[in-house]
């Protein structure tokens, strides 16, 4: 029985120490897999750098799905109180946003953070899925929980989901 509660402490103590590394880390996320419960299934988010808008860094994240046309590119805008997430497509960008309120999808409201014309942006995006996905949860969420839940709603944005499908 001793042997079993010292082993059991000695795997909680490794996780504990895992886990504080990788908070000192700045929370850096190395590979994120998961299924997304669409036509895309399962994705795999990878942190590919850094990009700067106007005078801003934002750490930027790359989304890819085993079913996908092209990757999609998230960008974190940390902040102090919680963080913001641009996500971007070939066709289609919004903002995912914290407020008071909960964790949700937005327009991107900040002319600097937009690439694409809104035209072609609503020409993609689903006006009633956006509305559905204002807060997908009453509280702050970790990095790691808002890139997943952005990799699985996200593609619900679409009118048409075929639009990021790979076509095999």
């Amino acid at each position: 029985m001793k042997r079993k509660n010292l082993i059991s402490g000695a795997i909680f103590f490794v996780m504990i120490l895992v886990a504080s590394s990788v908070s000192a880390a700045g929370g850096s996320v190395d590979v994120l897999k998961g299924k997304s419960l669409t036509a895309l299934g399962e994705y795999q988010i990878t942190e590919v750098g850094t990009e700067n808008i106007e005078k801003e860094t934002f750490r930027k994240f790359q989304v890819e799905y085993e079913n996908g046309s092209a990757p999609v590119t998230i960008l974190l805008n940390e902040r102090k109180r919680c963080n913001d997430f641009i996500v971007r497509s070939n066709v289609m960008e919004v903002q995912y946003v914290c407020r008071k309120s909960g964790f949700g999808a937005t327009p991107i409201v900040n002319s600097n953070y937009r690439k694409l014309p809104e035209q072609t942006n609503r020409m993609f995006l689903s006006q009633d899925a956006l509305r559905n996905q204002k807060k997908l949860v009453n509280k702050q969420v970790s990095v790691e929980d808002a890139l997943g839940l952005i990799a699985c709603y996200y593609p619900l944005l679409f009118e048409n989901i075929q639009n990021i499908t790979a076509q095999k």
